[in-house]
């Protein structure tokens, strides 16, 4: 028998900023800042071999309505890199993917923590790339947020100057040879020479070339100018689709445009976010998503859709001519989906409100199962950023009932075949540029195209 198709899971440690699970009467409310609690997670998903966690986060304080804020336990988070280190500590094989935006940071400061991590974690840390503003911006020079044309080319500036970082130190830089007193071969440590109109890097970081040689780049935009950079750029790509037909779309635009940018379709790893609940029965699984959806009140489930509404009423039917308030990708799936449903304002809002805007998959352990190997088979995803309305309890829903039937269909592996998330991935260790620019002067043969993994 051949071997099948396998999908890439990924656990999302926070189930988004306005969430309100925290209201459930057995849930904590103090989940937000219990470094216990995170343990437990990143434990339980490593058991199940899940290949990585996935932390959003944003660095502003939430703004908006009073009524809104006030109901957020997100005002009060840990800091993702200092958050993913302690995890690093307490588990030895998932991934560690957090989320940083180039409109919240530096790209030396931002490079160092990154290797730093991957270090710290023997090569599992990853990168979520995003463009969104926050406080940081105008102390970085950024005295307002970057127009709808610009903010993607202070990414790809952002990343350039990073990557240029990352690959400071070839792999054998530091013999730390004792016996001739020779901790570090100069000529193998490279000076960035970066000045691309956002950044400027001159000094090579401090920190030997990470485990994997770049750490994971994610990036989660899917609009027009998301996909073209994650295609470029990215080895994960994070999205929202509620169809088969538009995974499929968003599946095949992102593959194509890798390999127009001179990589491999298998180069990108698209995870599609879903909100998982499981039930013995149907009923079941639906009882359990309307506890925690019956918790949500109007303004806090319409924050969460972030898509406006000029002049029309929230029972009026979802409109062609919304007005999406951050991500264009996010928001035309949840319009395609409400259009076709015949969803009015306010019950798309509660529809996508317990899962940060992604598609509900509500049902038993066959049904879920079903829906995964349908978009796994029918090439509209490689795997799903598994989001979880009901804190570690569905989690814990998850591995003892629907990740056993994903390994008994033999559609998820379920273990750990390799020592790095890139190598868990299936993902290419990047050659040093410095090495491959040398490597090419000479006229070596260029080796990008080599796997990191034996066979």
């Amino acid at each position: 028998m051949g071997t099948r198709k396998q999908l890439k899971l990924a656990g999302f440690l926070f189930s988004g900023q306005n969430s309100q699970s925290w209201r459930v009467e057995r849930f904590t409310a103090h989940d937000s800042l219990d470094i216990d609690y995170f343990i437990d997670y990143a434990q339980l998903a490593e058991s199940a071999g899940i290949e990585t966690l996935f932390l959003a986060d944003g660095a502003s304080f939430p703004s908006g309505a009073r009524e809104v804020t006030q109901a957020m336990w997100s005002v009060s988070v840990f800091e993702p890199v200092t958050l993913m280190a302690a995890l690093a500590a307490r588990t030895s094989h998932i991934g560690l993917i957090y989320t940083a935006s180039v409109a919240d940071n530096e790209p030396t400061h931002l490079a160092r923590q990154l290797v730093s991590l991957d270090h710290i974690s023997r090569g599992r840390a990853g990168w979520n790339v995003v463009t969104t503003p926050g406080p940081g911006g105008p102390n970085l020079g950024i005295a307002e947020p970057d127009a709808a044309d610009r903010k993607y080319d202070r990414a790809r500036a952002f990343l350039q100057t990073t990557t240029a970082l990352f690959d400071s130190f070839e792999d054998d830089a530091l013999p730390r040879d004792k016996r001739t007193g020779v901790y570090v071969d100069l000529d193998k440590v490279h000076a960035p020479q970066i000045d691309n109109g956002f950044y400027r890097a001159s000094q090579p970081l401090k920190i030997e070339r990470a485990p994997q040689g770049h750490p994971v780049i994610a990036q989660a935009g899917t609009s027009e100018e998301g996909l073209a950079f994650g295609a470029e750029t990215a080895d994960v790509i994070y999205c929202a689709n509620y169809s088969i037909a538009d995974g499929q779309r968003t599946w095949r635009a992102i593959k194509d445009r890798a390999v127009a940018a001179g990589r491999r379709p298998e180069d990108v790893v698209l995870l599609t976010g879903a909100a998982v609940v499981w039930g013995e029965t149907q009923e079941e699984a639906e009882a359990k998503l309307d506890e925690v959806a019956s918790l949500w009140p109007i303004e806090v489930a319409m924050q969460n859709m972030a898509i406006d509404f000029p002049g029309y009423d929230l029972d009026d039917l979802f409109p062609e001519d919304y007005v999406p308030r951050f991500s264009k990708g996010r928001s035309s799936a949840i319009a395609r989906d409400a259009l076709a449903n015949g969803l009015t304002i306010r019950q798309a809002a509660h529809r996508v409100s317990v899962g940060l805007g992604h598609r509900p998959v509500v049902g038993t352990t066959q049904s879920i199962a079903d829906d995964f190997e349908a978009w796994l088979e029918a090439e509209a995803t490689d795997g799903f950023a598994l989001i979880q309305p009901r804190l570690i309890d569905g989690l814990h829903d998850v591995v003892n009932h629907v990740i056993p039937e994903l390994k008994r269909r033999g559609i998820f592996l379920g273990e750990y075949p390799g020592a790095t998330l890139r190598e868990n991935l299936g993902l290419r260790r990047p050659v040093n540029t410095n090495v491959r620019l040398r490597g090419e002067s000479v006229g070596i043969t260029d080796k990008r195209h080599s796997s990191s993994r034996a066979g």
